[in-house]
């Protein structure tokens, strides 16, 4: 127990990417209250997160992940620097999101993949979104049609 309680001195960032779950938890959690609590879409402290995006929505432990889609989208939806994860984002949601049993999971994958597409990153997304098409996964190839769905029923692509 006693190297248990470690991560729980490391910073935000470390703990995201930390090998046990508890941390990663506890790190997504933190993250998300910090993307809250930033009021300034241009602030520095966005950019802090900007190569671990990608590790929020495929992260393998699926409560973890579901944490993790939830302080994503509200990067996404903040930060002026998310543009930046479109790509990597949006094939993590396609490949690790989708074809989860949770369909809050997939909801919010879907509501990352508009949001990128409000920011004006539609050609990324659906460039992503249509590869995903190609899956022999029915259910990756059912959310991305879904998606795709949405996205032009709100008249964005």
């Amino acid at each position: 127990m006693g190297d248990d309680s470690e991560w729980m001195k490391l910073p935000v960032d470390q703990k995201c990417e930390h090998k046990l779950w508890k941390a990663r938890l506890s790190g997504y959690e933190e993250a998300l209250k910090t993307f809250q609590k930033i009021k300034d879409e241009k602030s520095p402290e966005w950019s802090k997160f900007l190569g671990l995006i990608k590790k929020f929505v495929t992260d393998s432990n699926a409560v973890v992940q579901l944490k993790g889609l939830e302080a994503a989208l509200v990067y996404v939806e903040n930060a002026h620097v998310a543009g930046k994860t479109t790509g990597e984002v949006v094939l993590g949601v396609v490949s690790k999101v989708f074809n989860q049993p949770k369909a809050k999971a997939k909801e919010l994958g879907i509501e990352i993949c508009l949001m990128y597409i409000e920011i004006e990153k539609a050609e990324a997304v659906k460039e992503e979104l249509l590869k995903g098409l190609d899956n022999k996964n029915p259910k990756i190839v059912v959310a991305c049609i879904e998606t795709l769905r949405k996205a032009l029923r709100n008249k964005w692509l």
